[in-house]
């Protein structure tokens, strides 16, 4: 799998369990809870209060404290799932401690029912290979502790258990299968937002996650150097009253293809309006900004769009903090020069100006 791959694969991932990261918290406490109240049960079996299994019991207060920690301070898949079947697969090995020293035992195969369906709740937010490995293990669990508990038959444990992961594992896929059609919709809606529709580009709501809400300055790291330009189709008008809006559209789509494919991946492509492009630079030091300003607009002029030739003119500033607004005035002041100027051409603001 190219990292490409992997990396949807792991927001997908991610993006389920975020959805059902609440339920995680609430399961553990719960299902602590639950095995916490069977020491009620224990003390009915012995008729009195039950000093054997209390340290068996109450220890499990320990590993739930320690989830929980994590739980508040990770918010990562990789860790938390793990350390969600782990206090499960606990709460089973406490369960067989208690079961080890009561004098029944033939409530165990009830027990086990329960955390079946703890491992089906702990499945809305893992990824399918997750829960089912973590599901499997149980079976080793009962098998290692049939060594010290003596089932009145292991098979029969077994085959009682079985189905049910089975059954489980198979209800796990579905579930994930029917997340993913809400994460495609949801990533088509959160596309729809940002992307403009006509060149697939950003649309300038792309601007609301590259800054600070209430200052509106970019969310970038304070000592990276950040280039802004804005780039301008010279006469799109008479594009568009000589050969009608869907050529001029089609002249919209080549530039935005123009720019993808000469700017870095790395780079905020944005359709600023009509026929004007704002591209934001991270990284990227004023010369050498200039330089791709200047690519970009050689490339502009010798391409073929099918429709007619066509020229751009480019605005270009450094964004040296605060509002970012302030820096692409600045770049559209020296956009304004260079058509001032003659068009088809590249200016670089300078603060004299």
């Amino acid at each position: 799998m190219n990292n490409e791959g992997k990396e949807k694969k792991d927001d997908f991932y991610q993006s389920k369990f975020d959805y059902y990261s609440k339920i995680i918290g609430r399961l553990m406490i719960v299902s602590t809870i639950a095995y916490l109240a069977f020491f009620v049960t224990d003390c009915q079996i012995f008729g009195r209060f039950a000093n054997e299994t209390f340290i068996p019991r109450i220890i499990i207060i320990i590993p739930l404290t320690i989830f929980l920690i994590l739980y508040k301070k990770i918010k990562n898949y990789k860790i938390i799932v793990p350390a969600t079947y782990l206090m499960i697969h606990i709460i089973i090995w406490c369960t067989d401690w208690a079961t080890y020293i009561l004098p029944d035992r033939s409530f165990a195969s009830e027990g086990m029912i329960v955390m079946n369906l703890i491992f089906l709740c702990a499945g809305y937010s893992a990824p399918f290979y997750y829960s089912t490995i973590a599901h499997a293990l149980m079976l080793v669990d009962i098998i290692v502790a049939d060594m010290f508990i003596h089932y009145d038959s292991l098979t029969m444990m077994i085959l009682f258990n079985l189905p049910c992961i089975i059954a489980i594992c198979i209800m796990n896929k579905f579930m994930e299968n029917g997340y993913m059609d809400h994460y495609l919709t949801r990533k088509q809606l959160e596309k729809l937002v940002v992307h403009d529709q006509l060149t697939n580009v950003y649309n300038r709501n792309k601007l609301k996650e590259l800054s600070y809400g209430e200052t509106e300055e970019f969310n970038f790291p304070k000592d990276m150097e950040v280039c802004i330009l804005i780039i301008d189709i010279d006469f799109f008008k008479k594009v568009n009253d000589v050969y009608g809006h869907e050529a001029g559209d089609v002249v919209l789509k080549n530039t935005a293809k123009i720019l993808k494919n000469t700017v870095r991946a790395s780079d905020y492509i944005i359709r600023w309006g009509g026929e004007e492009f704002v591209i934001i630079m991270q990284g990227c030091s004023i010369e050498a900004g200039m330089s791709v300003a200047e690519k970009i607009r050689k490339n502009i002029e010798n391409s073929e769009n099918g429709i007619c030739k066509v020229t751009a003119s480019i605005g270009i500033s450094s964004y040296e903090g605060g509002n970012y607004h302030d820096a692409i005035g600045c770049a559209d002041k020296a956009l304004y020069k260079a058509k001032s100027d003659g068009r088809n051409r590249v200016v670089k603001y300078n603060r004299g100006d």
